[in-house]
């Protein structure tokens, strides 16, 4: 039995990035960029107004003058034909670059418009005028060559906008990978079905399949594996054509925990076997080397709290080391206990918890009351796992603890 850092060292050294591909900018979302993006132009790329009204010379206001010549009409996706000079005034609207000589925008609902002689002239009703007022310049958003997105970064909906505006038209990224799911027992039935004498429904597939599309991940549902080893073998090999295979039930140590020694059979080597965490212990970890691309296979235990431990920790981190990123083996932050909580045993436990608010800047997290890894009611309410330590069995409320959010 490893530590848990030993098992996240296995999967850093095992798991590889899958190769990069090529994606429009608005087909990246949720795919890791595997180089950082630079800015191709200044933002904005021109001093511009952020008001319709008028663009002016600041030092006219403080001189008194309030009523200015209009010499010209600038839109946006124009460009100034004329300087302005003591005296004038150029119309201009959001967005549009502001003229030679102005250094100041007044918004349009502060003037007040008027003909003579021809000549259109508009009366700036304000007491004084601040340079740079309503005006942003060229560049103070991002400049050229700075870099706007770092190498490993995970794109958002929200960034989009961003590298289409620095001309990320197609974005390198890392390839997502695919993902096959086997629970495996003969006391399994489906969800939809009310379970017979020694029978349970299957909540593993379901929830593994749910926390595997959270990341955008495609799916394969591969069914229930029985306790039969052809029945067993041939949804293992089915499951073994995707770039990663969670396998849940069969790993510990029984009569009936075949799935070991099927991957033995189909040629995938064992990197571990059972990791010193509670709950969890029975987890497996392997691969399947071919030319083409490795498949990497997770047996996880099958108590259903147990098997989302192990996704939460060890699976995410292999999902990140192949879309990537580093494995984050530290995905957790430090908050108080709000209660004193008991724990047994020599296994680090990672416990169902939720934030709790009060009026203090400190964060502050409550164990909720959980009966072990085969339940699941806790996780309705739970927001993370809270970690307490091997070997200590009491812990007092506004101690500081490791908090994995989910």
């Amino acid at each position: 039995m490893i530590s848990i850092e030993q098992a996240f060292e296995f999967i850093d050294q095992t798991v590889h990035a899958l190769p990069t591909s090529i994606r429009p900018v608005v087909e990246c979302v949720g795919h890791v960029l595997v180089s950082a993006i630079q800015a191709d132009m200044d933002s904005p790329p021109h001093d511009k107004s952020v008001m319709d009204g008028f663009a002016v010379r600041s030092e006219d206001v403080t001189a008194g003058t309030k009523r200015l010549q209009v010499i010209e009409t600038i839109i946006a996706g124009d460009w100034p034909k004329l300087a302005l000079e003591t005296g004038q005034a150029a119309r201009i609207m959001t967005g549009a670059p502001i003229p030679a000589g102005a250094d100041a925008v007044v918004m349009v609902e502060l003037t007040e418009t008027e003909m003579i002689d021809n000549n259109e002239f508009v009366t700036l009703n304000v007491d004084s005028l601040a340079a740079e007022k309503n005006i942003l310049r060229t560049g103070v958003n991002f400049s050229k060559g700075q870099t706007v997105f770092a190498n490993g970064h995970i794109v958002r909906p929200t960034d989009v906008g961003l590298l289409a505006e620095v001309g990320a038209a197609r974005v390198a990224t890392a390839t997502k990978p695919t993902v096959s799911i086997l629970p495996t027992g003969n006391e399994l039935v489906s969800c939809d079905q009310f379970p017979g004498q020694g029978q349970i429904r299957n909540s593993n597939g379901p929830l593994l399949n749910a926390m595997a599309k959270g990341l955008g991940l495609s799916v394969t549902d591969l069914g229930v594996g029985r306790d039969d080893p052809d029945q067993l073998r041939e949804l293992i090999e089915r499951g073994l054509n995707s770039d990663l295979l969670l396998l849940s039930g069969g790993v510990s140590a029984g009569t009936m925990d075949l799935v070991p020694g099927i991957l033995n059979e189909l040629g995938v080597t064992q990197v571990f076997h059972k990791v010193k965490i509670k709950p969890g212990k029975p987890i497996w970890f392997g691969v399947l080397e071919r030319n083409e691309k490795p498949t990497y296979v997770f047996g996880l235990p099958g108590n259903p709290v147990s098997s989302m431990v192990g996704f939460q920790l060890f699976v995410r981190a292999a999902i990140r080391k192949m879309m990537g990123t580093g494995i984050d083996s530290n995905q957790s932050v430090v908050a108080e206990l709000t209660i004193d909580h008991q724990t047994r045993g020599d296994r680090p436990t990672y416990w169902p918890g939720k934030f709790v608010n009060d009026d203090t800047p400190v964060r502050k997290v409550q164990p909720l009351v959980w009966r072990g890894s085969s339940d699941l009611f806790a996780l309705g309410e739970a927001e993370g796992l809270i970690v307490f330590p091997a070997n200590v069995h009491e812990s007092a409320a506004g101690l500081p603890v490791r908090f994995h959010p989910f």
